[in-house]
């Protein structure tokens, strides 16, 4: 603790961490610490499962991630809108680790971990590069290490795009400061080709642009407000329009990612249109959501995965509250003139969380953690850079200063720990979000999904009808009330509130899951030609949809259908290799007398199947034949 001692005490005048090789040392060690701890706080994580909300569409039931890397799928990841998005690098990093990990959520866990280690480990490095400040950084840095509103992008794999667009972001910002030294094209280039990797790992980095004129503003200084005014501490400084112009191809990618966003988002039903919330209860949830980040910066309780949307339900005294907080803290930064770390940090906070804020709903949360994760940094940079400078001027005692800062460090370490204990399972992590939550109903279906999972299905139920009871339009608590009616014998009742899941429901996935299951419904009435339609709706929703395919190919195989059956066995076949979908394309070929192909499909549904006998005995069939029938022989054909 001697060196933060020494750091405070010398607030007012920091030195260049490169500058002795005792900064060096002191550099390393900070650096180590950081990351040594980040490990050691998160490593529990690695033991956890998936997530039933969301983990299943990315990762576990994605059979294009499970297949791991490979020239098409890559062409997928690049060219899909899949759920709602377009982010090839998320997919091709999921897809990575699927090559590896296939289903096990262990590697991709541990990938997180080491994002979020790398995401705290360069955010040290920006602010030492940037302010000259080596204890002040590792304080910034550290707090974003632990503080638990960052447990959510880290122990959920499904924001591993949340991880991978802030390191691209980072580093984008490592870049711009390289830039700085010396402006010319290439390291421009350099800057932009970060700044598009990032996008295409999540859009909310479109703020980059916007950053970087407040880095210009401090701690670069580059942003001078009048041809008079003194050159003195920065040479190379410019006025703000022309570094506003220097942003301009950098803001064109934005707005072009922000294009690419919406479409996707609402190609896939996620943008809440403007009837379901209002521009006025959308604006009064950002100016709730702003002041409610804040407070949980400071007291980080409560936290759950999913904060429902109050509508228009909220308290007029709290909006107004908010919003006075906010203008406030807006006066004070501006006050403050010499201090301009706190405009950067307070003008950081609300812009990059413009993109998530709600003022476009995207989905049905009021707010999120994971949304916090950028913003954060603006926050802990105010608060360190204030206190650094305030001590000096009060008599504070430097022993009763380093403990606060050790105390503070220890407290949120803490308490992430205890946050990190309900992500272990879905029951953990749900059972929690209604305590904390009230009017959940998303928390229901995902806690009643669990306990289904667990043969708990009376208890699930339970949960599925209070989700009702709160939102009655919730898709996917009609769409689990069906599956529960179809374990009671109820098919026509499971068909209704399937039904009422298709009309209630914006996702082209849920409704492609509604349809593959009323299809099977249908198939088990002996009503085919109702059976057939629902899985080409399926199909028609959602290209991934390959147990469709298979069916309907098994539904025209049996009609004598055989090239609609080859053709959709086949497309099966591309998006998930199964040994049903192999031993009826089979069955189909050797129909056709094309028993070279018939026999070559065996062979690969003989690989993947647990029961062989049906299809060895098909293979030996074929076998015969060819040895009576020598024109059919291929001995190019591997025994």
């Amino acid at each position: 603790m001697s060196m933060l001692e020494n750091d405070l005490r010398n607030c007012g005048d920091p030195a260049s961490v490169s500058s002795t090789r005792k900064d060096g040392l002191l550099f390393v060690l900070a650096l180590t610490t950081l990351i040594a701890g980040t490990l050691l706080l998160y490593e529990p994580v690695i033991h956890h499962g998936f997530i039933n909300y969301d983990d299943g569409v990315y990762v576990s039931g994605n059979p294009r991630v499970l297949a791991g890397l490979s020239w098409k799928n890559v062409m997928w990841a690049f060219t899909t809108t899949y759920f709602s998005n377009w982010h090839p690098l998320t997919w091709l990093s999921y897809m990575l680790i699927g090559q590896f990990s296939k289903a096990d959520p262990a590697g991709y866990h541990f990938a997180n971990l080491i994002l979020h280690t790398v995401n705290a480990a360069l955010l040290f490095l920006v602010l030492c590069r940037g302010t000259s400040s080596l204890w002040r950084s590792f304080m910034v840095a550290a707090m974003f290490a632990v503080h638990p509103l960052n447990v959510e992008s880290v122990a959920w794999i499904s924001e591993q795009k949340n991880l991978l667009s802030t390191m691209f972001w980072l580093l984008s910002i490592l870049a711009y400061g390289w830039y700085v030294l010396n402006p010319n094209w290439k390291r421009y280039l350099t800057v932009a080709g970060l700044f598009v990797l990032g996008l295409m790992a999540k859009p909310m980095v479109v703020t980059l642009p916007f950053v970087f004129l407040l880095l210009d503003y401090w701690p670069l200084q580059r942003m001078r407000f009048g041809f008079g005014q003194s050159r003195d501490t920065n040479p190379q400084s410019k006025d703000f329009f022309a570094l506003l112009l220097e942003k301009v191809p950098l803001m064109m990618l934005s707005v072009a990612s922000a294009v690419i966003t919406v479409i996707a988002q609402k190609s896939g039903g996620a943008v809440k249109s403007a009837t379901a919330y209002p521009f006025t209860v959308r604006l009064e949830n950002a100016l709730l959501a702003y002041a409610g980040y804040i407070y949980k910066t400071f007291w980080p309780s409560k936290l759950a995965i999913f904060y429902p949307h109050p509508g228009s339900t909220s308290a007029a005294w709290k909006i107004v509250l908010a919003a006075a907080l906010l203008m406030l803290i807006t006066w004070l930064v501006l006050r403050f003139k010499r201090q301009r770390y706190l405009r950067v940090g307070w003008f950081f906070y609300l812009g990059t969380l413009v993109p998530v804020i709600g003022l476009i709903q995207i989905g049905n949360q009021a707010m999120a953690d994971r949304y916090a994760y950028i913003p954060l940094i603006g926050l802990f940079l105010m608060i360190v850079w204030s206190i650094s400078e305030w001590v000096p001027a009060t008599q504070v005692s430097k022993y009763l200063l380093r403990g606060a800062c050790v105390g503070v460090l220890l407290a949120l370490s803490w308490s992430t720990r205890i946050q990190l204990g309900y992500w272990q399972d879905n029951i953990a992590l749900f059972s929690h979000a209604l305590e904390v939550t009230s009017n959940n109903a998303t928390a229901h279906v995902c806690l009643g999904s669990a306990l289904a999972e667990k043969g708990r299905l009376d208890e699930a139920a339970y949960h599925f009808y209070s989700a009702l009871v709160i939102k009655p339009n919730d898709e996917m608590a009609h769409f689990n009330l069906a599956a529960y009616r179809v374990y009671q014998g109820d098919r026509e009742g499971a068909l209704k509130e399937f039904q009422l899941a298709l009309l209630y429901t914006q996702s082209n996935i849920a409704a492609a899951n509604a349809h593959v299951q009323m299809a099977a419904i249908y198939s088990q009435m002996g009503d085919m030609e109702k059976s057939k339609a629902h899985y080409r709706e399926a199909i028609q929703l959602d290209g991934m949809q390959y147990r469709a395919y298979l069916n309907l190919g098994v539904h025209l195989y049996l009609e004598g259908d055989l090239n609609g059956a080859i053709s959709n066995l086949s497309h099966s076949l591309e998006i998930v290799p199964t040994s049903a979908a192999y031993f009826y394309l089979g069955q189909a070929l050797e129909r056709e007398n094309r028993l070279v192909e018939a026999l070559t499909a065996y062979r690969q549904a003989l690989q993947i199947s647990s029961d062989s006998t049906e299809i060895q005995n098909r293979i030996d069939a074929i076998s015969r034949k060819q040895t009576t029938t020598p024109q059919e022989r291929n001995p190019s054909i591997p025994y």
